[in-house]
């Protein structure tokens, strides 16, 4: 399975592709078809505000530095467990290509409670691992080990192995530049 969305500077959905569609469907989310997706901000369209916020980031490494990200994530239902590669690549004209490409998948067994992104949830979710903070818990459970514990309402963050994980992409991005404009100015020794 891939999905894959063309996003300007301003974060705009230009393009959808790949199996778009039927993977929103699929996730119950038929509010995010691309019919109802184009010409609107991707930001509109991801749960949580740290979320929002590392996405952005990621994006705009991309558009400022124009060098590939690559990033592996979790995009879990209740059913299903979900590897993906997130590779974000620069375009002509201040455009990036986001790919979600399918690594892994495997059942849950039993399926997880269905969940639903309530922003003012105490339980919360991490958007790129799908771990799970309780209320009151200072760590995080993976949803392999969760079963019937898994909350039905949740607020999404970011944990910080997953935070550390994108700074490393990021940081990648950044560093490919630094070393690209570096040759291309003769700063390097010989």
């Amino acid at each position: 399975m891939q999905v894959y969305a063309v996003v300007d500077s301003e974060y705009r959905v230009l393009w959808v592709g790949g199996e778009w569609d039927e993977f929103a469907l699929n996730g119950g989310a038929n509010s995010a078809t691309s019919n109802a997706v184009l010409s609107t901000s991707v930001m509109s369209h991801i749960a949580g505000s740290e979320t929002r916020a590392e996405t952005a980031r990621m994006v705009d490494a991309v558009l400022k530095h124009k060098r590939t990200l690559r990033l592996e994530y979790r995009c879990d239902s209740p059913s299903v467990a979900r590897k993906f590669q997130m590779t974000i690549q620069p375009m002509k004209d201040d455009r990036a290509l986001m790919v979600h490409d399918l690594r892994d998948a495997w059942h849950f067994s039993p399926p997880l409670n269905r969940w639903h992104y309530d922003p003012a949830a105490r339980d919360v979710k991490c958007s790129f691992c799908g771990d799970v903070r309780l209320d009151g818990e200072a760590e995080w459970t993976s949803c392999d080990d969760i079963g019937d514990r898994h909350p039905t309402h949740v607020n999404y963050e970011v944990c910080s192995t997953c935070v550390v994980s994108i700074d490393r992409a990021v940081e990648e991005v950044l560093l490919g530049t630094d070393v690209t404009a570096a040759l291309d100015e003769d700063k390097l020794p010989r």
